[in-house]
């Protein structure tokens, strides 16, 4: 998402009542000390003038298989434009907005030609930009989580941003942005509700339509572009599926590949989202792939897992290869995010 230098994020609020139920069974979590990451890569901090590496952009794995034998094939993955809603849709964005900016940039190199794109053959913007300054912990107080840091990746690099005219990316992404620090602090229930209803996912504040914040330190936002399509297909991002838009802030809209996600069984904590739920990766409960027809209208389910060391039936998130790719809506109450420059 691309939008002004200063930023303010308002999550809409839930108005009405859902059916559906999620038993919590643990206590309410106590105080505890915080948990802190900082970067401490001795590589050279971003210049705008930094020129990238030559080194080809990573892959992605072609195909994800299930223990049923099922696959998501990562090289014909549904484009999303047009999946946006009013309403609580599975495989779709609940959109707050119906006004969106003009397209910009091509596709045809992924684009498959019938609807699918393929995400093994788009490319990366290129570099190896570390961030020694990078900084994020995760706190409980009282009853609520504090998600404190900067907005920098404190566990990998990221491309050169603004895209430089060398990169091969630049005819297809001409990204002027340059990544900085944000003060970032949110605080979120540390033991969430559903409410009412779900809420929808703005895209019109300056900041973009903020979902939550991965382990990594760096903001998650949701599916839609400026244009409010399909922005993993639209938009260019680097090895490790960040860049930032034009208030600086550095984001995700999908799970990042720097972020491990192995193992057999389900997947670990990769993040909390606005109404204080948790973010996992793409693996169900038996281990196997999940898909848009396994999760809800917001792309979550609820079954007993980990939580802050206890097992606990609860609603969570998903992060999946699949459009919308994590939180289509919100199934609890967002908490309200500003984001500050911190130059």
């Amino acid at each position: 998402m691309r939008s002004r230098s200063t930023y303010a994020m308002s999550a809409i609020a839930a108005v009405s009542a859902l059916a559906a139920a999620c038993t919590i069974s643990d206590p309410v979590p106590t105080p505890s000390t915080t948990t802190a990451t900082t970067a401490t890569s001795t590589t050279a901090a971003q210049s705008t003038t930094a020129a990238p590496t030559t080194t080809a952009p990573a892959t992605t794995t072609t195909a994800t298989t299930t223990p049923a034998g099922g696959t998501v094939d990562r090289t014909r993955l549904p484009i999303g434009d047009g999946k946006r809603s009013s309403e609580p849709k599975v495989g779709y964005v609940m959109s707050c907005d119906s006004s969106f900016a003009a397209r910009t940039g091509k596709t045809d190199l992924w684009d498959n030609g019938d609807g699918t794109f393929d995400l093994e053959r788009k490319p990366r913007v290129l570099g190896d930009v570390a961030w020694p300054q990078a900084t994020f912990s995760m706190s409980i107080d009282g009853t609520e989580r504090v998600l404190k840091g900067n907005d920098l990746p404190t566990s990998h690099t990221s491309g050169v941003f603004p895209i430089q005219r060398t990169d091969p990316v630049y005819p297809y992404d001409r990204n002027p942005n340059t990544i900085t620090a944000q003060q970032l602090e949110i605080r979120v229930p540390a033991r969430p509700t559903l409410a009412a209803q779900p809420s929808c996912v703005s895209t019109a504040t300056p900041g973009g339509s903020v979902v939550g914040v991965l382990s990594s330190g760096v903001y998650m936002l949701s599916a839609l572009d400026g244009a409010g399509d399909d922005a993993v297909y639209h938009e260019v991002q680097d090895r490790c599926d960040g860049h930032p838009h034009r208030g600086g802030v550095y984001h995700y809209h999908s799970l990042p590949d720097c972020l491990p996600d192995d193992g057999t069984g389900h997947s670990s904590l990769a993040g909390y989202a606005l109404d204080g739920f948790g973010i996992y990766g793409s693996r169900g409960e038996q281990g196997e792939t999940l898909t848009n027809a396994a999760l809800d209208e917001c792309h979550g389910h609820t079954h007993v897992i980990d939580w802050d060391g206890a097992s606990v039936a609860m609603y969570h998130y998903h992060a999946t290869a699949e459009y919308p790719y994590t939180a289509g809506c919100f199934r609890g109450t967002p908490e309200q995010v500003v984001a500050t420059n911190n130059r």
